[in-house]
């Protein structure tokens, strides 16, 4: 009974990890090489991609067979973004990868490379589609059918996450999520899987907490691409048109609904339905309103979808009413044409005065 403990105990610190227990594995992710702006912002990247560079060894001088490789689509997609530019060495990186695991099994990391034990317990149905994502874009960069890594066991480093990030991560997805109801979810399948980027293992916090600094600008101004711009007007009649400006900067065609919602009762909006703004334009529509009283009034112009839900940004319009009622413009009117006839009146009788006295 002694020697089946100690047998087992040496079973159990001998074991490799998950990640080592198929033979040899090749990694190949690193954190986010790249803003969420999509500028290079690792000043060591590119040269790590050369043969003696920290990625290049993994490439030129790999492993013997049989190996296992895994491979993050974001990282493909910075050094294409390399290639793009005209980077030897990256050009030279990718053709390496491509014929060094010709005949190997390749299998695609949940985009970005997050820890997918945290995220299955955060929101599985987003896990899925980092995984999802991951594969789809590392077959585009490869130009051949990988494998996903989901459920391998691969993938099983843990991270240190914040309640910042996951407070972001919860915000943002919701907004993606909403926004793909009205813009083609390919226009934002990148925007949306880089945010699994905050959830990776090889991050310091101090490196968590910048790159979320830098999304949550990033991500905002994605949201911002559909907006509706604020404004300020001085109304001075009951039934006025005002120009409202409606900005869609996505590469494909938005279909919204248009509201207002005056925050008191000074004003009366229309409400438009199924406005259809093209791809990278800028319009304006002149909105007809109905002054019912004097005084400042802010409105909250918005879009949703069909189904009232908000998307894109909101926008503020100040309105200033100096409205004179129809009553006191026909009182005012009518006492000015009595002070004239009293005028004429009165100048003709100094007329008839002067006439007499000669």
């Amino acid at each position: 009974m002694k020697k089946f403990l100690i047998l087992i105990a040496a079973l159990f610190f001998t074991l490799p990890a998950p990640a080592e227990a198929a033979g040899n594995t090749i990694w190949l992710a690193t954190t986010a090489n790249r803003n969420y702006a999509g500028e290079i912002t690792n000043k060591n990247f590119e040269k790590s991609l050369a043969p003696e560079g920290e990625l290049g060894k993994l490439v030129f001088n790999p492993v013997s067979r049989p190996r296992t490789w895994i491979m993050d689509a974001a990282l493909f997609e910075d050094v294409q973004y390399l290639i793009d530019n005209e980077s030897t060495l990256a050009t030279n990186w990718l053709a390496q990868v491509k014929r060094a695991s010709n005949q190997d099994t390749i299998y695609a990391t949940a985009y970005g490379n997050p820890d997918v034990i945290y995220l299955n317990s955060l929101a599985p149905t987003e896990l899925n589609f980092y995984y999802a994502v991951g594969q789809q874009h590392l077959q585009a960069v490869l130009l051949k059918n990988v494998l996903s890594e989901k459920g391998s066991g691969y993938a099983w480093k843990r991270a240190k996450i914040s309640d910042e990030v996951r407070e972001f991560f919860n915000v943002a997805r919701a907004e993606f999520m909403l926004l793909s109801t009205v813009v083609n979810p390919k226009e934002v399948e990148t925007d949306r899987g880089r945010i699994a980027q905050l959830f990776s293992p090889l991050l310091s916090s101090e490196e968590r907490a910048s790159l979320l600094k830098d999304f949550e600008s990033g991500q905002a101004n994605v949201i911002n691409k559909l907006r509706i711009v604020s404004g300020r007007y001085q109304i001075t009649t009951a039934k006025e048109k005002i120009p409202v400006t409606l900005v869609n900067d996505f590469n494909v065609p938005v279909t919204v609904d248009l509201f207002f919602t005056p925050l008191n009762n000074r004003v009366v909006f229309p409400q438009y339905r199924q406005i259809t703004l093209n791809a990278k334009s800028k319009i304006q529509v002149s909105v007809p309103i109905k002054t019912i009283a004097a005084g400042d009034t802010n409105v909250i112009a918005r879009f949703e979808n069909g189904k009232g839900q908000v998307v894109g940004s909101n926008g503020m319009i100040e309105l200033s009413s100096t409205l004179i009622s129809p009553a006191v413009t026909w009182f005012t009117t009518g006492a000015g044409l009595l002070l004239i006839l009293a005028a004429i009146a009165q100048s003709v009788r100094r007329v008839k005065k002067n006439r007499a006295e000669k």
